[in-house]
């Protein structure tokens, strides 16, 4: 099954650290959200040295999606404001345009004329290429979410190329309603709030 995108701005909190039995027993009283449980996926982050946009390419099925997800605001260690869309989402073949869009984004330039069109290997050699060169974290995810009042919860189990974490996050439009759910988790010690960009540059 795959995870259709979220639409409009949404608040996130995310951290990764070790999964606790206590933990997982309170999001699991939550009811799961249109059936995600134990959902396989696998993402390419790009990740740049300046841009902390989450720009990536997305397996469903045996073809790569093109994804945008734009950091609007927020703080290290806070919930964080996206926009997310299906209208952010691109099959490949791309475009030229879809390339400059992702290299304004990353904070880079492209070298040289690009291919129109460009495939998935072509789009990523053309950002390594750029001026700087945009890295490419290979990330494998088993992700599974709960719905609660205003927002959803997700748990996830997730192999970086150097590391092995699970990875809880708090999502809604209302910013309120992620720091009271987030309060009333019994969280404990030893998790690491950052984002999955933040994650890749530190694990991949």
């Amino acid at each position: 099954m795959a995870k259709q995108p979220e639409e409009g701005e949404i608040w996130e909190w995310r951290a990764f650290g070790l999964l606790s039995k206590e933990l997982a027993a309170k999001v699991q009283e939550c009811p799961l959200r249109m059936g995600l449980l134990n959902i396989e996926g696998e993402d390419i982050y790009f990740i740049a040295p300046t841009s902390d946009h989450n720009i990536k390419l997305r397996k469903q099925e045996d073809r790569w999606l093109l994804k945008f997800k734009l950091l609007l605001g927020g703080a290290p260690g806070e919930a964080e404001l996206y926009n997310e869309s299906a209208a952010f989402s691109y099959s490949f073949p791309v475009g030229p345009e879809q390339l400059k869009s992702a290299a304004a984004l990353l904070r880079v330039t492209p070298t040289g004329p690009p291919a129109d069109p460009l495939n998935s290997d072509e789009f990523g050699l053309a950002l390594a290429e750029a001026s700087p060169p945009v890295g490419r974290v290979h990330v494998k995810k088993r992700r599974s979410q709960f719905q609660f009042d205003r927002g959803w919860i997700e748990l996830a189990e997730v192999w970086f190329p150097k590391h092995h974490s699970n990875s809880i996050s708090i999502h809604s439009a209302d910013r309120s309603a992620v720091e009271l759910m987030r309060r009333g988790l019994p969280l404990g010690e030893g998790w690491e709030v950052m984002n999955y960009v933040e994650a890749c540059r530190r694990w991949g």
